[in-house]
C-alpha cells in the first residue's frame, strides 16, 4: 500500500488529521513544515499521497511542495487543504489535477477526499 505524506504547520490540526487517514486505513507519515516535507518526499518514492496546507508559515508554500513532489514522483496524488485560500486560488497555483478541501473539514471528509484521489490516481 502506497503511503501518504500529511504537511500541516498546526501540530494539533496535522495530528488530527493523521490520526484520521490512519483510521481510515492509510499508511501515514506526518511533518510539520516544508523542510521536512521536501526531505520526506525525496527519501519516499513510493508515497501515493501528499496532503498539504496551502500556508506553511516561513518558507514555501504548499504548492510548491506539491510542485516538488511532483517532479520526484509524477502520479501522487495531491490534497490541498486551507481555511484561508480560496478553491480558486488551487485552482489557479495549484499541481494539476489535485483536490482542494476547505478547512474545517471533518475527518470524514478528508479520508473520503484521499480515498477518491487515490483511486482516481490508480484506475
Amino acid at each position: 500500500m502506497a503511503g501518504v505524506l500529511v504537511v500541516e504547520d498546526d501540530h494539533a490540526v496535522g495530528a488530527l488529521m493523521c490520526e484520521a487517514l490512519v483510521d481510515g486505513g492509510f499508511l501515514v507519515e506526518c511533518v510539520g513544515n516544508d523542510h521536512d516535507a521536501y526531505a520526506r518526499i525525496s527519501s519516499l518514492p513510493t508515497l501515493g499521497a501528499l496532503v498539504l496546507d496551502v500556508n506553511l508559515g516561513a518558507g514555501t508554500t504548499g504548492y510548491d511542495v506539491a510542485r516538488f513532489a511532483r517532479l520526484v514522483i509524477p502520479d501522487i496524488a495531491v490534497i490541498y487543504v486551507s481555511g484561508e485560500v480560496p478553491a480558486s486560488s488551487f485552482k489557479a497555483f495549484g499541481a494539476p489535477e489535485s483536490t482542494f478541501v476547505q478547512k474545517p473539514f471533518t475527518p470524514a471528509d478528508l479520508v473520503a477526499a484521499v480515498t477518491r484521489k487515490l483511486g482516481a490516481c490508480s484506475g
